[in-house]
């Protein structure tokens, strides 16, 4: 899974919501790869914090992931820029990628950053 986390220009919440959320243009984007599980958006609503989402992606593997960002750079940089013309993010922050661990070891995460 990669994690980001969004803030939000303010009173534009909805539209963020009909791009990033389930039935967005981001999921549609990724839905026609077959390594692409689905996508999460959830609000945060700690105080000053409401205007910001967090957008779960979710993929097979850490390795199919970087495969379509290899792959799809170009349409990557042009799904950027048209969200970018839409006013719609003050930032963005990558958290991190979390993988399942089929390891031994288990720290009772059963993640493991990529």
């Amino acid at each position: 899974m990669v994690v980001r986390e969004f803030a939000v220009v303010e009173g534009r919440e909805r539209d963020f919501e009909k791009v990033f959320g389930r039935e967005g243009l981001w999921p549609d984007f990724l839905r026609r790869l077959p390594q692409y599980l689905g996508t999460a958006l959830r609000l945060e609503l700690q105080g000053y914090r409401r205007r910001r989402y967090k957008v779960f992606d979710y993929w097979h593997s850490h390795e199919d992931f970087e495969s379509f960002r290899r792959e799809h750079q170009m349409d990557l940089g042009r799904f950027s820029l048209l969200i970018a013309s839409e006013d719609l993010i003050e930032s963005e922050i990558v958290l991190g990628s979390f993988y399942q661990d089929d390891s031994d070891f288990d720290d009772g995460t059963d993640t493991v950053p990529s």
